[in-house]
Protein backbone atom coordinates (compact mmCIF):
# COMPACT_ATOMS: atom_id res chain seq x y z
CA UNK A 1 0.00 0.00 0.00
CA UNK A 2 1.11 3.24 -1.07
CA UNK A 3 0.93 6.79 0.68
CA UNK A 4 2.34 9.87 1.22
CA UNK A 5 3.70 12.41 3.57
CA UNK A 6 4.78 16.28 3.33
CA UNK A 7 8.62 16.59 3.55
CA UNK A 8 9.59 17.65 7.08
CA UNK A 9 13.14 19.53 8.02
CA UNK A 10 14.47 16.09 9.45
CA UNK A 11 13.70 14.23 5.98
CA UNK A 12 16.23 16.38 4.34
CA UNK A 13 19.01 13.96 4.35
CA UNK A 14 16.68 11.06 2.83
CA UNK A 15 15.62 13.29 0.22
CA UNK A 16 19.45 13.53 -0.56
CA UNK A 17 19.84 9.73 -0.73
CA UNK A 18 17.00 9.79 -3.06
CA UNK A 19 18.01 12.38 -5.61
CA UNK A 20 21.83 10.73 -5.26
CA UNK A 21 21.04 7.52 -5.88
CA UNK A 22 19.06 8.66 -9.05
CA UNK A 23 22.32 10.26 -10.44
CA UNK A 24 24.65 7.52 -9.11
CA UNK A 25 25.25 5.42 -12.18
CA UNK A 26 25.53 8.11 -14.21
CA UNK A 27 28.27 10.37 -12.39
CA UNK A 28 30.04 7.13 -11.21
CA UNK A 29 31.53 6.50 -14.74
CA UNK A 30 33.30 10.08 -14.82
CA UNK A 31 36.37 8.51 -12.27
CA UNK A 32 35.88 10.50 -10.13
CA UNK A 33 36.11 9.55 -5.85
CA UNK A 34 33.83 9.47 -3.70
CA UNK A 35 34.24 12.02 -2.00
CA UNK A 36 34.19 14.61 -5.66
CA UNK A 37 30.42 12.64 -6.62
CA UNK A 38 29.58 13.67 -3.08
CA UNK A 39 30.54 17.15 -3.46
CA UNK A 40 29.09 17.47 -6.91
CA UNK A 41 26.02 15.52 -6.01
CA UNK A 42 25.00 17.99 -3.51
CA UNK A 43 26.05 21.13 -5.38
CA UNK A 44 23.65 19.81 -7.75
CA UNK A 45 20.85 18.17 -5.13
CA UNK A 46 21.15 22.26 -3.46
CA UNK A 47 20.49 23.94 -7.47
CA UNK A 48 17.36 21.17 -8.06
CA UNK A 49 15.56 22.53 -4.54
CA UNK A 50 15.83 25.88 -5.93
CA UNK A 51 14.89 26.01 -8.63
CA UNK A 52 12.42 23.88 -8.38
CA UNK A 53 11.10 26.11 -5.61
CA UNK A 54 11.66 29.50 -7.72
CA UNK A 55 9.14 27.59 -10.47
CA UNK A 56 6.87 25.61 -8.39
CA UNK A 57 6.60 27.80 -5.49
CA UNK A 58 2.85 25.97 -4.55
CA UNK A 59 4.89 22.51 -4.15
CA UNK A 60 6.29 20.51 -1.51
CA UNK A 61 8.36 17.30 -1.84
CA UNK A 62 6.67 14.16 -0.71
CA UNK A 63 7.67 11.43 0.75
CA UNK A 64 6.58 7.97 -0.93
CA UNK A 65 6.08 5.18 1.90
CA UNK A 66 5.32 1.60 0.73
CA UNK A 67 4.39 -0.06 3.75
CA UNK A 68 6.31 1.21 7.05
CA UNK A 69 9.18 2.02 4.54
CA UNK A 70 10.18 5.18 2.68
CA UNK A 71 10.91 4.65 -0.99
CA UNK A 72 11.45 7.73 -2.96
CA UNK A 73 10.18 11.28 -3.04
CA UNK A 74 8.33 13.57 -5.73
CA UNK A 75 7.32 16.80 -6.06
CA UNK A 76 3.84 17.60 -7.76
CA UNK A 77 2.18 20.90 -8.90
CA UNK A 78 -1.24 21.27 -8.60
CA UNK A 79 -1.91 24.17 -11.08
CA UNK A 80 -5.63 25.40 -12.05
CA UNK A 81 -4.84 23.79 -15.78
CA UNK A 82 -2.73 21.52 -14.76
CA UNK A 83 -0.76 19.19 -13.06
CA UNK A 84 2.56 18.74 -13.28
CA UNK A 85 4.74 15.78 -11.87
CA UNK A 86 7.76 17.74 -10.87
CA UNK A 87 9.96 14.67 -10.14
CA UNK A 88 9.87 11.63 -8.85
CA UNK A 89 12.46 9.06 -7.77
CA UNK A 90 12.51 6.13 -5.83
CA UNK A 91 15.52 4.04 -4.48
CA UNK A 92 16.91 1.69 -6.68
CA UNK A 93 15.91 -1.03 -3.93
CA UNK A 94 12.23 -0.53 -4.97
CA UNK A 95 12.47 0.53 -8.84
CA UNK A 96 10.72 -2.57 -11.33
CA UNK A 97 8.27 -3.61 -9.04
CA UNK A 98 5.39 -1.28 -9.81
CA UNK A 99 6.12 1.20 -7.58
CA UNK A 100 6.30 4.03 -10.12
CA UNK A 101 3.19 2.89 -12.22
CA UNK A 102 1.05 3.16 -9.37
CA UNK A 103 1.90 6.39 -8.27
CA UNK A 104 1.55 7.18 -12.12
CA UNK A 105 -1.55 5.91 -11.94
CA UNK A 106 -3.18 7.35 -9.22
CA UNK A 107 -1.75 10.93 -10.59
CA UNK A 108 -3.42 9.98 -13.81
CA UNK A 109 -7.34 9.28 -12.01
CA UNK A 110 -6.14 12.59 -10.11
CA UNK A 111 -6.02 14.11 -13.31
CA UNK A 112 -8.65 12.55 -14.81
CA UNK A 113 -11.17 13.73 -12.13
CA UNK A 114 -9.75 17.82 -11.76
CA UNK A 115 -10.48 17.47 -15.74
CA UNK A 116 -6.55 18.65 -16.28
CA UNK A 117 -3.97 17.08 -17.95
CA UNK A 118 -1.03 15.12 -16.25
CA UNK A 119 2.11 16.37 -18.06
CA UNK A 120 5.89 16.27 -16.72
CA UNK A 121 9.63 16.49 -17.86
CA UNK A 122 12.10 13.39 -18.24
CA UNK A 123 15.79 13.46 -20.18
CA UNK A 124 15.03 12.10 -23.12
CA UNK A 125 17.33 8.69 -22.71
CA UNK A 126 15.71 8.65 -19.19
CA UNK A 127 14.34 4.19 -19.42
CA UNK A 128 11.28 5.87 -17.46
CA UNK A 129 10.31 7.56 -20.72
CA UNK A 130 9.00 4.00 -21.54
CA UNK A 131 7.16 3.88 -18.36
CA UNK A 132 5.75 7.14 -19.31
CA UNK A 133 4.93 5.82 -22.57
CA UNK A 134 3.35 2.65 -21.96
CA UNK A 135 0.97 4.65 -19.48
CA UNK A 136 -0.28 6.92 -22.51
CA UNK A 137 1.84 9.57 -21.73
CA UNK A 138 2.70 11.55 -25.35
CA UNK A 139 5.97 13.97 -26.56
CA UNK A 140 5.03 17.22 -26.70
CA UNK A 141 8.28 18.59 -27.30
CA UNK A 142 11.59 17.66 -27.14
CA UNK A 143 15.10 19.34 -27.32
CA UNK A 144 17.32 16.43 -27.09
CA UNK A 145 17.98 16.67 -23.47
CA UNK A 146 14.07 16.50 -22.15
CA UNK A 147 11.17 15.79 -23.50
CA UNK A 148 8.07 17.40 -22.58
CA UNK A 149 5.30 14.74 -22.35
CA UNK A 150 1.51 15.01 -21.41
CA UNK A 151 -1.24 12.50 -20.37
CA UNK A 152 -4.84 13.53 -21.29
CA UNK A 153 -7.85 12.07 -19.58
CA UNK A 154 -9.04 10.61 -23.19
CA UNK A 155 -6.29 8.42 -22.81
CA UNK A 156 -6.71 4.85 -21.62
CA UNK A 157 -4.25 3.54 -18.83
Amino acid sequence: MLRFSRAQAEDESFLYEVYASSRMEEVGTWGWGPGQIDHFLRMQYQFQQKTYAAQYPEAGWELVWHGQQRVGRRMTARLEDRIVLVDLALLPIYQRQGIGTSLLQSLQQEAQKAGKPLCLSVQAHNPARRLYERLGFRTQQENGLYCEMIWQANTQF
